[in-house]
């Protein structure tokens, strides 16, 4: 009884305290400011010039940048789990595929002839490009994805100088893809644009949807890969270029600013899994999906039938020209090696 009657007397008295106590002040909490000033957070009457430092350096009279912090965040909880998604259901989505489709043969069997596909200069662009863009890739991956796989079963003692030494490896062969990239792009841009014809390729699947696709000297599968590794190829490169030397940022108008970084670090994670996922179907379909397609860039020649049969119209454009005999007037694949012989020497004439 004697609480209540000391909340009443309390609640009554509670007004008249306030009205003597005049007008309420919102207290600002001491450490706001603080922290503020930490982050670097502008307020409107503050003078960011108020927040000096002795160390000299991009925004260095920021000790917390919010940017960052939420990178970090962005990087751990989606982007890695995101990437690794990416990347496991494109590798299980081969592997289905491999078990339904089996290896693709040529249905006609190899014949006596060979074809010039590719000069030797092509072949060495392709391929330099090829291992720096794995290089790049298997790096990477690494720095992506080695606090979850290398340093929990190598321990941190080889953990932390191998992911070191893939970070030095990353930053170096950056650089020289990017200038293989440019020389494969004017290397391979004939012949890669698209056409009506295309569309009927992609209608039937590559001829996987049932029905011949016609294609001429690249199909329309090739000519998409080309303009992604090209096209998305540029966007890894300038942020990759833009982590590795931030002094270029000085020459632009975004300014170089940890926010800048930051955002090149977005652009550069995710545009560069994207482009890994497609790589993993192209580096299959062109090693051991299909039976002749390898040895295409091994060699730079590919088998008459196997032209006829995955490029058509580049193969008839060649027949016409006279520079190919039509397998149809070819001998026929020989068993013993005197023939075998004899076919050597037509492969040679005709390459």
């Amino acid at each position: 009884m004697r609480i209540l009657w000391l909340s009443l007397l309390l609640l009554l008295t509670f007004p008249a305290v306030s009205h003597a106590a005049g007008p309420s002040v919102i207290q600002q909490d001491p450490g706001a400011e603080l922290w503020n000033a930490v982050r670097a957070r502008a307020q409107e009457d503050s003078d960011p010039g108020q927040v000096r430092s002795q160390v000299k350096g991009i925004e260095s009279t920021s000790l917390v940048n919010i940017g960052g912090e939420e990178w970090r965040h962005f990087r751990m909880g989606q982007l890695i789990p995101t990437a690794a998604k990416v990347l496991g259901f494109t590798i299980i989505a081969i592997l289905l595929f491999r078990l339904i489709r089996g290896k693709i043969p040529i249905k006609a069997g190899r014949s006596t002839q060979k074809i010039k596909r590719f000069t030797t200069f092509q072949r060495y662009v392709h391929w330099i490009t090829a291992i720096l863009f794995v290089a790049l890739g298997i790096t990477g991956a690494v720095l992506l994805f080695g606090r979850f796989i290398i340093i929990p079963y190598l321990g941190p003692e080889i953990g932390g100088p191998l992911t070191l030494l893939m970070k030095r490896i990353h930053d170096y062969a950056g650089p020289a893809f990017a200038i293989a990239l440019v020389v494969l792009t004017f290397t391979f841009m004939k012949g890669n644009f698209f056409k009506w014809i295309d569309f009927k390729w992609v209608f039937k699947g590559g001829g996987l949807l049932g029905g011949h696709a016609p294609a001429g000297r690249y199909n329309a599968g090739e000519k998409g890969w080309y303009w992604m590794a090209v096209l998305v190829g540029i966007v890894v490169v300038a942020s990759g270029l833009v982590l590795d030397f931030t002094f270029i940022l000085d020459y632009t108008d975004f300014g170089r600013t940890r926010d800048n970084i930051t955002f090149a670090h977005w652009v550069h994670s995710i545009s560069a899994v994207g482009i890994m996922a497609a790589s993993l179907g192209h580096i299959y379909m062109g090693t051991i999906a299909m039976e002749g397609a390898f040895e295409v860039m091994q060699t730079g020649e590919c088998d008459a039938n196997w032209a006829k049969e995955h490029h058509d119209l580049w193969y008839e454009e060649l027949v016409e020209q006279g520079v190919v005999v039509p397998v149809e007037e070819l001998a026929p694949v020989a068993d013993d090696a005197s023939e075998n012989d004899s076919g050597t020497e037509q492969v040679k004439a005709v390459s």
